[in-house]
C-alpha cells in the first residue's frame, strides 16, 4: 500500500483560535477521507496530533512535528499539500523535504479534486 502524507496548516496563517485550528483540521480529515475512500493509505498529521494537550499529553508541540517529519521521511510516497498550505511554515517545509526526498507532491484544490493522486496510485501500485 502506498502512503500519503497530508500536509497543511494546523496553527499558523491565522489567528491560532481553537475554532482556526479545528477548521485545519476538518480540512485536512476531508482529504484523509477522501483518500482513504480511494483505497489510498494516508497518514494525517492533523489528525495524528488532534488537540493532544487537551488529551493528557504534556509532550511540546515541537516533539509532534519532529515526529510527523519522521512519519515523512521514513513512510510517505507521495504527498498532499492541502490548500492554504502556504501559510504553514510546518508544511512549506514539508513541501520542502518532500521535494528533497523526490516524493510526488500534489495540489489539489479540494477533497474532490484528487484525480491525480488517485491516477499517481494506479501507476504505482
Amino acid at each position: 500500500m502506498k502512503i500519503v502524507f497530508i500536509a497543511g496548516p494546523l496553527t499558523t496563517g491565522g489567528d491560532g483560535s481553537r475554532e482556526y485550528v479545528a477548521s485545519n483540521i476538518l480540512k485536512a480529515e476531508q482529504f484523509q477521507i477522501a483518500l482513504i475512500n480511494q483505497g489510498i493509505g494516508v497518514f494525517c498529521a492533523h489528525t495524528h496530533t488532534q488537540f493532544h494537550n487537551e488529551k493528557g499529553s504534556t509532550a511540546p508541540d515541537a516533539y509532534y512535528y519532529e515526529l510527523d517529519l519522521e512519519f515523512l521521511k521514513r513512510i510517505a510516497d507521495a504527498v498532499v499539500m492541502v490548500p492554504g498550505w502556504e501559510k504553514s511554515w510546518g508544511a512549506t517545509n514539508e513541501e520542502k523535504i518532500a521535494n528533497e526526498l523526490g516524493l510526488p507532491v500534489f495540489y489539489p484544490e479540494s477533497p474532490e479534486k484528487i484525480e491525480d493522486v488517485i491516477a499517481w496510485h494506479k501507476n504505482n501500485l
